[in-house]
């Protein structure tokens, strides 16, 4: 019962955190520079961790330099998760961009799990797999509203859904790079740090990328005004502390409760949070309202996941 709560816990904490980026955002003026922050304080608290449990932080570079370029893509993924989910949550609201998170996650992970990619082991598509994506699609449709995709052109919030679907292929990608380069190196907390690191150093390439693009002041939210006055908070630190408490939380319970089993608790708190996010408007999120048809989607798309991960 306890490895059940912690996953459902953890799920919630996963939107939260997208929440609590969303307000990190307003004191750095920055998606980019939040995402930076993240992976600092993330990478420090894993360190620690190692540090105290190992009294080193050796690090087998030269082990995973023999792997495919690819094994090093966990911390890219991680910084297309926090700095898709900074852009996509002001503008489509906290339940639906979970959703369309969610299901970009789904497809994605059906089809590296069909292929066997990363090191994965093959699980062919079957019936029963594809009618369950079949129910995370209209799952999804139903919470994005029907008939909205008219609205979304109008107002530019097409691009935005389509971010989200690429944060979910993101989620999916981490999953699978994270995993295989654990088993490489045989060690979670490792792995972690590793991805970190990786976070770390592409948010700040990324954060070149636009520079050379835009100007100096382009990865700003107000390009003309430049940078804000740094106004450090101490809830600041949670978006890197929740990062960890999501891999931490999952790496206790998957051995217990099954990946599968993982996946439908984290989708179950991060589709309730988001719901409950949108009704309070936590953290100055727009207040949405939780319709019946939101949440005949969400629970379309936790029976579909449960189909293709426990059947």
């Amino acid at each position: 019962m306890t490895a059940v709560l912690i996953g459902i816990i953890v799920g919630a904490v996963s939107t939260f955190h997208a929440s609590i980026n969303n307000r990190i955002r307003e004191y750095t003026g920055s998606a980019y520079t939040t995402s930076v922050m993240n992976f600092v304080v993330a990478g420090l608290l894993v360190a620690s961790v190692i540090l105290i449990k190992e009294h080193g932080l050796y690090l087998p570079l030269r082990t995973v330099a023999q792997h495919p370029l690819w094994i090093w893509c966990g911390g890219v993924c991680g910084t297309a998760i926090v700095t898709l989910n900074v852009l996509c949550l002001p503008k489509l609201g906290s339940a639906r961009n979970v959703m369309i998170i969610c299901f970009g996650q789904v497809m994605t992970g059906l089809i590296i799990d069909h292929a066997g990619l990363f090191y994965s082991p093959v699980v062919p598509m079957t019936l029963m797999r594809a009618a369950g994506a079949v129910l995370v699609l209209t799952g999804t449709l139903m919470v994005n509203g029907i008939g909205a995709a008219r609205e979304e052109k109008a107002s530019g919030e097409i691009l935005y859904v389509i971010l989200a679907l690429i944060c979910g292929f993101a989620c999916s990608g981490q999953i699978a790079f994270n995993g295989a380069l654990k088993e490489v190196i045989g060690s979670a907390s490792k792995a972690t740090l590793i991805s970190m690191i990786g976070g770390f150093i592409s948010s700040l390439l990324l954060i070149v990328i636009i520079t050379v693009i835009r100007g100096p002041n382009g990865i700003y939210d107000d390009q003309e005004a430049g940078r804000p006055p740094f106004r450090f908070r101490p809830f600041m630190i949670l978006g890197g502390s929740f990062a960890v408490l999501i891999v931490g939380g999952n790496a206790v319970i998957a051995d217990v409760l099954g990946t599968g089993l993982v996946t439908i608790l984290n989708l179950i708190g991060m589709m309730g949070a988001g719901l409950l996010i949108d009704a309070a408007g936590f953290l100055g999120i727009e207040k949405k309202p939780v319709t019946a048809l939101k949440v005949t989607g969400m629970l379309l798309m936790t029976g579909g996941t449960a189909m293709i991960s426990l059947l």
